[in-house]
């Protein structure tokens, strides 16, 4: 293929990517506006979304991106005060809501909405949080 042709097939699979990027994007966005679809939810209903039991201690486990520790495991007293330091750390990240991908009495997992391409510092953002009650 000449440079002209590897041009154009560049450009469509740009496109392509453009408008699978803007359909996900929509979609969880309708999600929010679902009142029976807990799975999409602000970060502020996430204390009220969660089904974690009372009492006991909770392990909050922040990760980034790419699978890596964004910092290390806290322990909380409270369900809520693990929730809502998570909530501060999506907020500092500017994630407005998060996808909840598991929600048990002693498990609590929720992630951003999309990956974010951040250029070099990709890996590095905020990618999930998992709060386990330990005791």
């Amino acid at each position: 293929m000449d440079e002209q042709t590897n041009t154009i097939v560049g450009l469509i699979f740009g496109v392509i990517m453009i408008i699978v990027t803007w359909i996900t994007i929509s979609k969880r966005e309708q999600q929010l506006d679902e009142p029976d679809d807990d799975s999409v939810v602000y970060l502020e209903q996430l204390t009220a979304t969660s089904t974690l039991q009372n009492g006991g201690k909770y392990l909050l486990r922040i990760v980034r991106q790419s699978g890596n520790l964004q910092k290390d495991d806290q322990v909380f007293d409270s369900s809520d005060a693990a929730i809502k330091v998570a909530i501060s750390t999506f907020k500092r990240a500017k994630i407005e809501y998060a996808v909840i991908t598991k929600n048990t009495n002693v498990e609590f997992f929720f992630r951003r909405p999309y990956h974010h391409h951040g250029g070099k510092s990709e890996g590095k953002k905020v990618g999930s949080v998992e709060i386990y009650k330990i005791e």
